[in-house]
């Protein structure tokens, strides 16, 4: 579980099934998720440099469409309606599970939209964002007293993982301040006790 804590954000959004069509994993969702049909977002990823196999295509986009529950049927008719269904679709932003994880782990900075987005849909995000930077703080300066400040902070966090880890860290607290005070241990970045968080 070092991933979480290492800020890997490519580990962290590893899909469960790998193939060459992951480079091309965000348009795909894009792609299907606005009624574009299989067959053309296959002709799409092959002009896009695809090189596998269309077998192996169309696996990966079944599982996508599986994962996100995507309604097939919009392929299956070329109404009026339903085409212009599809165009008003592809208006909307796709905003990837590895763009949010760059964001929290990492601060990589999002659009202003999607940044408005995520924090008005999921509130809670903003502690979690307080924590993350709060604790390689912690670790950055090897500091103590921010430690304890930190663990007193969030072990009553209403967020049940975020305590969870606030109270590991209490329950071990000789071995996190020795992984705090350690010049050869980076600590959160490295990802110590991940498995909590």
């Amino acid at each position: 579980m070092t991933k979480y804590l290492s800020g890997e954000y490519e580990a962290l959004c590893k899909k469960d099934f790998r193939s060459g069509m992951d480079q091309f994993y965000d348009y795909i969702i894009r792609a299907l998720t606005s009624g574009i049909s299989r067959k053309d977002v296959y002709r799409n990823v092959i002009e896009k440099g695809y090189k596998g196999g269309k077998s192996a295509a169309y696996d990966y986009m079944n599982k996508i469409i599986e994962r996100f529950q995507i309604d097939v049927s919009i392929y299956k008719s070329s109404s009026p309606e339903i085409i212009q269904n599809k165009k008003a679709l592809q208006k909307y932003d796709h905003l990837s599970r590895n763009g949010i994880f760059r964001y929290l782990w990492m601060g990589v900075e999002l659009n202003a939209n999607h940044e408005a987005y995520i924090l008005q849909k999921y509130p809670k995000l903003r502690e979690l964002m307080r924590c993350v930077r709060e604790f390689r703080e912690v670790y950055e300066k090897k500091s103590m007293p921010l430690l304890y400040l930190f663990i007193k902070r969030y072990k009553n966090s209403d967020l049940k993982e975020i305590s969870r880890f606030a109270n590991g860290l209490e329950k071990d607290l000789e071995a996190v301040e020795n992984s705090v005070a350690c010049e050869l241990s980076n600590g959160f970045v490295e990802g110590e006790y991940s498995g909590r968080f």
